[in-house]
C-alpha cells in the first residue's frame, strides 16, 4: 500500500512577523518547526502550494510625555506608540522535494505614533498604516528521510511598501516609522530538527543586511535566532514529524488510514539583536538592541488541512536602546492551508 507524504504546511511557510526593536518587523522566516516564530528544515513536496495568514499584535512599553521630552532634551529622538500590528499574507510552492520558494506581503499599523522634540514639546504624529516590504524566500533541505533535518534559507526584501507617509501636521515621517524602508536587503538563514516519536526539538536563525533605503537611511541589521520544543496530542504519534504545525497533514491514498485531528503544544526560547541605524552616513547612538522573550501557544490541525494558530511571547531580558521603548507582549495568531 503506498503512501504518499505531503510535506507539512508550516515547513513551506510561518507567516510569522519576526518580533521587532524597531518599527520595522525582521525578516520573516517560513517553516514553523513547532513554535511561532522558529522554523523548520522542511519543505513542500514538488508542485504543492500551501497559503496562509498571519496577524502579531505588540503592545510597547507606554513612556510619558515628560519622559520623551526629556530624553528629546538631550538630543535622542525616542518615540512610542499604543500598539503595533502587523497582518501578512503569503504564499509557498514546492518547486521539488528539496527546494520550496514563498512570498510575503505584510500590512503594518502603528497607532497613535508620538515623538519628543527638544523645545518643543511632543509632536503627534498620528496612526502611521500600508502595505509594507514583500519578502521572497527559498530554502534548500540538504538532508533526507524522517531524522536529524538541515536546510538553508537565501532571499531578499524588496521595497514594496510606501516611504512618503506623512504626520499630522504634513510633515514626512522618518524611514523607520514609514510602512516600507525602500531598501533591497538580502537574507540569509538556516534551520535544523531533530524529530522524536511525539516531541520535536527545533532551531533557526536568521540574519538580514539592511542596505540604504529611502531618505538616505540605512536601518540596522538583524539576526533572530531559537529553539522550539513541541509536543503533538491527538494523533498517531509517528505522524507528528510529517503533519505541520500549520495544518497540513498525511495525503493518503484509497485503502490507507485516515487522517485525524491533532493538537500541539509548543514553546519556544528566542532572541533578535538589531544593530544601530544610519541617516546620512552618520550613526544614531540610541538605536538598535536586543532582547530575548518566550512563547507558550498551542495549534490546532483539522483532518481536512487547516490549522490555527496562537502564542503568547513575553520578554525575559531586553536591553533596548532608548530611542525605542521596551516590549511589553506580543500575541500572534495565524490560519493556514496546504494543497
Amino acid at each position: 500500500m503506498k503512501i504518499v507524504i505531503r510535506a507539512p504546511f508550516g515547513a513551506a511557510l510561518a507567516l510569522f512577523a519576526a518580533p521587532a526593536i524597531a518599527d520595522h518587523m525582521g525578516p520573516s522566516g517560513f517553516g514553523s518547526g513547532g513554535g511561532i516564530n522558529v522554523f523548520s528544515p522542511d519543505t513542500l513536496d514538488g508542485g504543492h502550494w500551501a497559503v496562509g495568514l498571519h496577524v502579531a499584535y505588540t503592545r510597547p512599553e507606554q513612556r510619558s510625555d515628560a519622559e520623551l521630552e526629556g530624553l528629546a532634551d538631550g538630543r535622542i529622538d525616542a518615540h512610542n506608540t499604543d500598539y503595533n500590528l502587523n497582518a501578512s499574507v503569503g504564499v509557498a510552492y514546492g518547486v521539488s522535494h528539496h527546494l520550496t520558494v514563498s512570498a510575503e506581503l505584510p500590512y503594518v499599523r502603528r497607532d497613535r505614533l508620538r515623538e519628543g522634540v527638544a523645545g518643543e514639546g511632543i509632536e503627534h504624529a498620528g496612526t502611521v498604516s500600508g502595505i509594507g516590504d514583500m519578502n521572497l524566500l527559498a530554502k534548500y533541505r540538504l538532508t533526507e528521510g524522517e531524522g536529524v533535518g538541515f536546510a538553508l534559507i537565501g532571499g531578499i526584501k524588496l521595497p514594496t511598501g510606501s516611504t512618503h507617509r506623512r504626520s499630522a501636521d504634513g510633515e514626512r515621517l522618518e524611514t523607520e516609522h514609514q510602512p516600507g524602508s525602500g531598501s533591497w536587503d538580502p537574507i540569509v538563514g538556516a534551520s535544523a530538527s531533530l524529530p522524536g516519536h511525539a516531541v520535536q526539538l527545533t532551531a533557526s536563525a536568521l540574519y538580514q543586511l539592511s542596505t540604504r533605503g529611502a531618505q538616505d537611511t540605512r536601518l540596522g541589521n538583524r539576526l533572530q535566532a531559537g529553539i522550539a520544543l513541541s509536543h503533538r496530542f491527538g494523533a498517531a504519534q509517528a505522524e507528528h514529524h510529517h503533519d505541520d504545525e500549520e495544518g497540513a497533514h498525511h495525503h493518503h491514498d484509497e485503502g490507507a488510514e485516515p487522517r485525524h485531528d491533532s493538537w500541539d503544544g509548543f514553546v519556544e526560547l528566542a532572541g533578535e539583536w538589531e544593530g544601530r541605524q544610519r541617516i546620512g552616513g552618520e550613526v544614531e547612538q540610541a538605536s538598535g538592541g536586543k532582547w530575548a522573550w518566550v512563547a507558550p501557544g498551542v495549534r490546532f490541525n483539522s483532518a481536512s488541512g487547516w490549522s490555527a494558530a496562537a502564542a503568547f511571547e513575553l520578554p525575559v531580558w531586553q536591553r533596548i536602546r532608548a530611542s525605542h521603548p521596551d516590549n511589553r507582549y506580543r500575541l500572534t495568531l495565524s490560519l493556514g492551508r496546504a494543497f
